[in-house]
């Protein structure tokens, strides 16, 4: 936590996500973020790249983000992953691990080999 603000990099990178929302206004970016127009304030002095981001939004000149597209491993379906998800749904997580766990069988076998 940043000792002169009150404000950590994770609630900071959040406040300039949600800011690049046009369906939200400043005002609900707050609320959302339970942070009171002080400490906004705050953040926007220790932090230039959210008054920027502030400004671009006053201008209209706010590019929007593309949504990246990821592949899912299991099924082959296109999704926009959330934060790290390498799988669209926990179904293809769950088919994913039982495709590439080996069967008693062979874990017998790759521990033997080991040993050797």
């Amino acid at each position: 936590m940043d000792e002169k603000s009150g404000h950590n990099r994770l609630e900071t990178q959040a406040c300039a996500l949600l800011l690049r929302s046009p369906h939200l206004s400043v005002s609900q970016v707050l609320e959302l973020m339970d942070i009171s127009d002080a400490e906004f304030r705050a953040m926007l002095k220790d932090n230039t790249a959210i008054a920027t981001l502030l400004e671009q939004r006053r201008e209209g000149a706010l590019e929007p983000m593309e949504p990246s597209l990821t592949e899912c491993p299991a099924c082959n379906d296109w999704f926009v992953p959330y934060a790290s998800a390498r799988y669209c749904s926990d179904e293809c997580a769950k088919l994913n691990k039982i495709r590439n766990t080996p069967d008693p069988a062979r874990r017998l076998r790759l521990k033997n080999a080991r040993v050797t």
